[in-house]
């Protein structure tokens, strides 16, 4: 019989993070007319962990996520980030916040360069207005300069420095996923949303992204993860799994892997 594998990878860390959540939604439910989608849906994500969710197609996971990036608000049920209730909070609410999302389809800049690309990842740190940009006031001289430093050394611990200066829309889609992680992080996030992250990688290509997802993991960034991809989740310390808008099982993968009811929802067994 076919088993579904969720065994975690040999070279990631051991989780001595704290347990305490980061991010908790409760009671989370949401529907599109008279199509209901999310049900209750409990599940916490705790301080410095890789926490998984998955589920078959249809299942609810796109919605969740973008009840937690804030893209849509759920009619019912809260979304607590850092012990606060954020769910009527805006995407740019929660990014000051810490709370930061990666998309499916990886989005960058095209007509600009990579090292253009980060430095709009340094904009919500910026104190500067636009007034004070068309004017080029010394304080915002030295927002931009300091932009600049911290592209440039973000460029450089990503491996991208060869490419600072091509145009990101040349880029093939593992060193656009690569400067999208780049960007996303250069703020210093404190949970970083991955959203179906390896879609359109070659196997070699998702290996490094899961290099980078582990190592950004151990300097202490929280992580929730969406993925198919029963390989990259192994990764995950803990998994919840999404079935027709409910959570059917979270826990351990070991304990996730041999639940009955996840090899049924996946493999009809």
């Amino acid at each position: 019989m076919n088993t579904l594998t969720l065994d975690r990878h040999p070279a990631a860390p051991a989780a001595a993070a704290s347990t305490a959540p980061l991010l908790g939604l409760r009671g989370v439910a949401h529907s599109f007319g008279g199509l209901q989608v999310l049900r209750g849906v409990n599940l916490q994500v705790p301080a410095g962990r890789i926490t998984g969710l998955i589920g078959p197609n249809g299942s609810g996971k796109t919605t969740c996520f973008n009840i937690v990036s804030g893209f849509l608000r759920p009619r019912a049920g809260q979304v607590v980030f850092d012990g606060r209730d954020i769910a009527a909070h805006s995407v740019q609410q929660r990014s000051r916040a810490g709370l930061v999302r990666t998309f499916q389809t990886p989005q960058v800049f095209e007509q600009m360069t990579v090292l253009e690309n980060l430095m709009v990842g340094c904009y919500k740190a910026t104190r500067t207005g636009v007034l004070q940009a068309m004017l080029n006031t010394p304080a915002a001289r030295a927002e931009r300069d300091a932009m600049r430093v911290s592209a440039e050394t973000t460029c450089r611990r990503f491996g991208l420095e060869a490419l600072r200066d091509a145009r990101a829309g040349s880029l093939p889609a593992g060193q656009r996923r690569v400067l999208e992680l780049a960007r996303a992080c250069i703020g210093a996030p404190r949970l970083l949303l991955l959203d179906e992250p390896s879609s359109g990688l070659n196997s070699e290509e998702i290996e490094l992204l899961r290099a980078w997802i582990l190592t950004l993991n151990r300097e202490g960034l929280t992580i929730l993860l969406v993925s198919h991809d029963m390989g990259l989740m192994t990764s995950c310390d803990q998994v919840h799994v999404l079935y027709f808008g409910e959570i059917i099982s979270s826990g351990a993968m070991a304990a996730v892997q041999a639940d009955p009811r996840v090899c049924e929802a996946y493999l009809g067994v």
